[in-house]
């Protein structure tokens, strides 16, 4: 085989791979999207339900996100594993210039130990079936604290890459609206917490 068929075959698998990747990352955009979506009812919806001026919220839409959160990260894991190879080869693996990418994934990283806590928390089963809650203390405050915290990094990052990957166009100014109005809901779900361990500190 001549170098010149070899380079074009070189250059038909890279090709490949870099659709292979296009199509994971839409894949993922779409994924994240929904599962924006499905937290924003879970998290507002039960948010009222801390506080105490609301009804339960449906189950099936934790146990939907929860299912929807492990594909996400399954996606992102090989995304990520594909990108930064992708990165050393290019010679372009600057952390200080891809500080966005890696607080991502940090934040990522950071959910998945969070959700565990949140599920123990609010998802514990008494001998008799029906699910109860433990006692929420100062352990529970901070794990989903933490939790709502990490879900800001990680949302508000992704604002405008997530727009973009959806081909919507998002001006600087309507990205830093939406960013906003999330900004005040996940700050509604963290003082949900507060207010409950006020309520268990005091009842």
């Amino acid at each position: 085989m001549s170098a010149s068929s070899g380079t074009s075959a070189g250059k038909g698998t890279a090709n490949a791979a870099a659709r292979r990747m296009a199509r994971m990352r839409q894949a993922n955009a779409v994924l994240s999207a929904v599962m924006l979506a499905l937290f924003l009812l879970h998290g507002v919806g039960n948010a009222f339900e801390l506080m105490l001026v609301g009804g339960p919220t449906s189950k099936g839409l934790a146990h939907a996100l929860l299912a929807l959160a492990v594909v996400h990260a399954a996606l992102g894991i090989v995304l990520t594993v594909e990108t930064v190879k992708a990165q050393r080869q290019a010679g372009t693996s600057y952390v200080r210039l891809n500080s966005r990418f890696w607080a991502v994934r940090a934040s990522g990283a950071a959910i998945a130990i969070f959700i565990a806590f949140h599920m123990m928390t609010f998802l514990q089963v008494s001998s008799g079936g029906p699910y109860r809650l433990r006692e929420f203390g100062a352990f529970e405050l901070a794990t989903n604290v933490g939790l709502v915290l990490s879900m800001a990094i990680h949302v508000l990052a992704n604002v405008r890459p997530l727009a973009v990957s959806l081909g919507i166009a998002a001006p600087r100014s309507r990205a830093a609206d939406l960013a906003l109005v999330l900004s005040m809901l996940l700050l509604l779900m963290a003082v949900s917490f507060v207010v409950y361990f006020v309520y268990w500190s005091v009842v």
